[in-house]
């Protein structure tokens, strides 16, 4: 295919479940030493590639690159992994988000859905006035994720379960399990003044963190109920940063000052240059806690949520031109 019948760009951090994704794979694409990956989804046709480096800025780099070599694209998805923010909403009307849900950018308040925490100015109290105000989605992806948000709450509800199904169909079945729900015993909330032991600050928590001082999934109310991969889509205000976000305390002061509901390092890189949305599966409660065992399924869900997506988004008529970069 010509680099400009393609649409749709995906900055994706796992690539093998994104790749799952396709309907049809057109094989790799390089244009001046870059490598991507062609295929089609649905109706679209979308080129995929995945940051070498992690960050905002490495994040803008990257999409102005496939926006040079492909020159009919329509839309970003940033899609990938992050870190969730537990709890969020007013007193009495509190959503929970648990290992394995998706976060989707969505203006709230003030703010365009994703928020360049750590840009700004700093005031004379010491604080830092945050800057890092970004464009919301483009229209037809925000219609788009309206119209999806309605179907997940009628009769049957969202068609992740089914994609994450044929999704492990295409991979090696020595990696499958990698990409398995882990289930609830395996989604622990610690208390915000437990930390981490700075002693095993590069190993999981599993055997090295008291299970006493957290949560298990069931004891966290009604609302934890997850059937297998079927995890609940939130929308919202992103937190994007080129620092880990590792603080529960943080993590909690800025989710009540700027209404952020998880927190990742790329979306504002190519939010402010382009017009794109952010999806995001959550693997871990953006603390200093680690648990790895949710971080593939966590790019799956997310990743689902993009195709699923794709499905309500039209076509582009296009007119075939030769692509700029051969």
């Amino acid at each position: 295919m010509l680099n400009s019948e393609y649409t749709i760009e995906s900055l994706a951090l796992e690539f093998t479940a994104a790749i799952a994704t396709l309907d049809e794979e057109h094989g790799e694409i390089y244009v001046n030493e870059d490598g991507y990956c062609g295929g089609r989804i649905g109706q679209h046709n979308v080129v995929m590639a995945v940051q070498s480096k992690i960050g905002t800025n490495a994040a803008s780099d990257l999409a102005a690159r496939m926006y040079a070599a492909f020159t009919n694209i329509e839309y970003f998805l940033v899609v990938g992994i992050a870190g969730g923010v537990p709890y969020y909403g007013p007193p009495g009307a509190q959503s929970q988000i648990f290992l394995g849900d998706v976060v989707v950018s969505r203006p709230t308040g003030k703010y365009g859905g994703v928020i360049q925490y750590d840009f700004g100015a700093w005031i004379k109290s010491g604080r830092l006035s945050i800057g890092g105000h970004t464009d919301g989605p483009p229209r037809p992806l925000l219609s788009a994720t309206n119209l999806l948000e309605s179907r997940h709450s009628m009769n049957p509800g969202t068609k992740i379960p089914n994609i994450l199904q044929e999704m492990r169909k295409k991979i090696h079945q020595f990696k499958q399990a990698e990409f398995e729900d882990p289930g609830p015993k395996e989604d622990r909330l610690f208390h915000d003044n437990y930390r981490h032991h700075p002693r095993f600050q590069d190993q999981d928590c599993e055997g090295n963190c008291d299970t006493k001082q957290s949560q298990g999934r069931q004891d966290r109310g009604s609302y934890s109920v997850r059937q297998t991969d079927t995890p609940y889509i939130h929308y919202g205000n992103i937190g994007s940063s080129d620092q880990l976000q590792l603080s529960a305390k943080r993590r909690k002061e800025l989710q009540e000052k700027l209404s952020v509901i998880c927190f990742e390092m790329e979306g504002a890189g190519v939010i402010q240059g382009h017009p794109a949305l952010v999806i995001r599966g959550i693997c871990d409660y953006s603390d200093s806690h680690k648990n790895e065992k949710w971080q593939k399924y966590a790019a799956a869900t997310a990743a689902a949520y993009a195709k699923e997506l794709l499905s309500v988004v039209p076509a582009q008529e296009l007119t075939v031109e030769f692509p700029k970069t051969l």
